[in-house]
């Protein structure tokens, strides 16, 4: 008894599903912030290359803050060979302040996944305390790194430089 023959399809023709970024929006504002902020800033740009090349997957989404911080990252978990944080950006700010606190908090991205060992929310702590300072006080601990500082000094200059060639004033 013959059977018939059924021929799959030929894998090659399929695309291939495209993968997820690793900088990923929770909100169009934050969508939106993220484009903006790649589109405008060459160290924008280069912290979103460097994330996506690394096994830290970075949320983005923008927040209310009650007080005066321009923004936060916070570590979220990890599983298998993936790392994830968030970065919370203010809103209700300006968007050329925004966009220096997004350099700010993906320049921390990239610390974090430059550092392998960083797989909790203790071994961040450990890992700041390291090359960092902490800046929180009681059992509020937050940490800030000169890098991070500098990186949302750059991206301001860098996109108020941007902003009068343009003629946006």
């Amino acid at each position: 008894m013959l059977l018939p023959t059924i021929n799959p399809p030929l894998l090659a023709q399929e695309p291939a599903p495209t993968p997820l970024p690793h900088v990923r929006s929770l909100s169009v504002a934050a969508r939106e912030l993220v484009a903006m902020g790649g589109a405008r800033s060459a160290l924008i740009r280069s912290f979103l290359d460097r994330l996506e090349a690394s096994d830290l997957v970075v949320y983005v989404d923008v927040r209310w803050f009650a007080d005066t911080r321009m923004g936060q990252l916070a570590f979220m978990g990890s599983a298998l060979e993936t790392r994830y944080v968030v970065i919370q950006i203010a809103c209700g700010r300006i968007v050329l302040d925004q966009l220096a606190a997004l350099g700010h908090e993906l320049r921390h991205a990239v610390e974090v996944a430059d550092a392998a060992a960083v797989v909790d929310r203790g071994s961040l702590a450990d890992h700041y305390t390291h090359i960092g300072m902490d800046v929180g006080s009681g059992s509020n601990r937050q940490f800030e790194t000169e890098a991070a500082i500098d990186a949302g000094r750059r991206v301001k200059n860098e996109l108020a430089v941007h902003t009068r060639s343009r003629g946006d004033r």
